[in-house]
């Protein structure tokens, strides 16, 4: 399930915001309150975002999470 297509798409997604808005996995995970090894695994498929995660990742970068949603 981790791996489906749809995930795939999200965690490219993800990673596209991140870059976009210039932003490394250390200084991300520092607007996250997390380790960058979680900013990692979840780029690469080892961890799942719940919903907030989700909302948290989008705003620290500048990203509408709806329509981060709407591209899935």
């Amino acid at each position: 399930m981790l791996y489906d297509y749809r995930y795939e798409t999200l965690r490219k997604l993800l990673l596209n915001i991140r870059l976009q808005a210039r932003l490394t996995q250390i200084e991300l995970a520092e607007k996250l309150g997390r380790g960058q090894s979680f900013v990692s695994k979840v780029e690469s498929g080892e961890q799942y975002l719940d919903v907030l995660e989700f909302v948290f990742w989008c705003e620290a970068c500048g990203a509408s999470p709806a329509s981060v949603i709407t591209e899935v």
